[in-house]
């Protein structure tokens, strides 16, 4: 029996989906004007990256709860932080400033 080759499963599908969200991304960087709003899309695009190659890659949606908590927290607070360094840039530039 010939096995189908264009069957998906959930790993091919991630691994797709994850290359669309990463060009995208690209595209954008290198053709939108900066703004908040560019760096908030960008920035949520992190997490959702971070979350879905922990669940599917990484396979730790079967680990210890306290394992998830902290990486889950890691794809959700480093975008936040780089998301607060575009708004309050003036801010930080001023406070490294000699």
């Amino acid at each position: 029996m010939i096995k189908n080759i264009f069957t998906l499963n959930a790993l091919d599908f991630s691994w797709i989906l994850l290359m669309i969200i990463t060009s995208a991304n690209a595209l954008v960087a290198e053709t939108a004007e900066p703004s908040l709003a560019i760096t908030a899309i960008i920035c949520c695009s992190i997490a959702y990256k971070g979350r879905r190659i922990m669940d599917y890659f990484m396979e730790l949606n079967h680990a210890n709860e306290t394992i998830q908590f902290f990486m889950r927290s890691y794809f959700h607070v480093f975008p936040a932080l780089i998301f607060l360094t575009d708004l309050f840039s003036e801010e930080l530039a001023s406070l490294t400033t000699i």
